[in-house]
């Protein structure tokens, strides 16, 4: 592709998507189709409230039997029963689950994978919607292994989780992540394998000087590149996915998607607590959460597209390993450094940032790209 063409269709999916922030009340609501889902299996993690309870909620109304994947036991209990009272009227039969999942910790991720392989039951829908756009102010930032808790649980958790269920993954399988257009500020790290730590001691002076500046006042390093870069790598992820899938079963009808619920109404903002500091070291995130009851969308609106991938990504015309917004496939930071390097050095940077994941997660995932 040109370079005039490639920062184009680049920038112009990057300007579309963002202002599907501040925009998307004014559209017209999405209209998925509907496909009888019975006899098929799905598994939703973070699907106690948000984008992943509706999503659990439109595929058990299409028949599916869905596995709630719950850090909070109790909390996915209640979504349970708020499905199957919602589900009622519908003359749907529930078969609606909880089972405990923190895809934080990789210990939590085998143990519910080993469960899940000891049942055998292949697996028609996972959905990986578990994530965190930052720490709350009681987390650390930063792990045993001094690995960014957002790294670990946006990414590391899903890409474990799926390196283990790969063999019950059924023939028509879909996997979709729920990434953000975040993911289009990584455009200059999403190469990197796993967050930059910021080393401040490195820094020229002024920068050093801003860092002091920043302690004294007690404002943290904003998580928005960081939650961006992660968002970006589930797009490569998926992209990595669909080849190794494409190139592993003859005939693949399996496939692998992301997409952007765009900015909807979510109870996440109601775990972080929000002061002038916050204003200031994280400006985009203070917007976002000011704004919600005015500029977000319905939150059910926001899964339509999750939904649709889960229950229809494998059908003709709905494109493989893409990234998806409104039910429209766009153009990524994945896909603007692939054209931009060329196939063969795209694939050889893939592997390098493979093999760390594979390191971090603890796992050997062999996958053909």
């Amino acid at each position: 592709m040109a370079p005039l063409l490639l920062y184009w269709d680049f920038y112009s999916s990057y300007l579309k998507c963002s202002l599907n922030l501040v925009l998307a009340r004014l559209y017209t609501p999405q209209n998925p189709p509907q496909r009888d889902l019975t006899g098929q299996t799905a598994i939703v993690t973070g699907s106690n409230s948000g984008i992943g309870l509706c999503i659990a909620i439109r595929l058990a109304r299409q028949g599916a039997t869905v596995y709630l994947a719950c850090r909070n036991q109790a909390k996915g209990d209640e979504a349970v029963a708020h499905i199957r009272s919602q589900l009622g009227s519908s003359g749907k039969t529930a078969n609606i689950f909880c089972w405990t999942l923190d895809v934080s910790d990789m210990d939590s991720v085998r143990t519910f994978c080993s469960r899940w392989r000891t049942q055998g039951t292949p697996i028609d829908m996972l959905v990986h919607n578990a994530g965190i756009p930052d720490v709350t102010g009681s987390q650390r930032r930063y792990d045993e292994k001094g690995l960014d808790i957002i790294y670990v649980t946006n990414l590391l958790g899903s890409f474990l989780m799926t390196s283990l269920l790969e063999p019950l993954l059924s023939p028509s399988s879909r996997t979709v992540f729920t990434s953000s257009v975040s993911s289009y500020l990584a455009r200059d790290t999403v190469l990197l394998p796993r967050p930059p730590r910021p080393d401040h001691a490195k820094s020229n002076v002024v920068a050093r000087l801003w860092h002091r500046t920043r302690a004294a006042l007690g404002l943290r390093d904003s998580a928005a590149l960081v939650y961006g870069q992660t968002k970006a790598h589930q797009i490569l992820l998926a992209t990595l996915l669909q080849n190794h899938l494409d190139a592993s079963y003859p005939d693949n009808k399996r496939t692998v998607h992301a997409f952007s619920p765009g900015f909807t109404q979510s109870p996440l903002f109601k775990k972080y607590d929000m002061s002038w500091r916050t204003l200031l070291y994280d400006p985009a995130f203070s917007f976002l959460y000011y704004t919600e009851t005015v500029v977000a969308t319905d939150t059910d609106e926001g899964a339509k597209t999750g939904a649709w991938l889960a229950a229809c990504g494998g059908e003709d015309g709905v494109q493989r390993g893409k990234y998806w917004e409104c039910m429209e496939s766009e153009m990524t930071v994945v896909e603007y450094w692939r054209e931009k390097l060329g196939e063969d050095k795209f694939k050889e940077v893939a592997r390098r940032i493979w093999k760390v994941w594979e390191e971090d997660a603890g796992c050997e995932w062999d996958i053909k790209f």
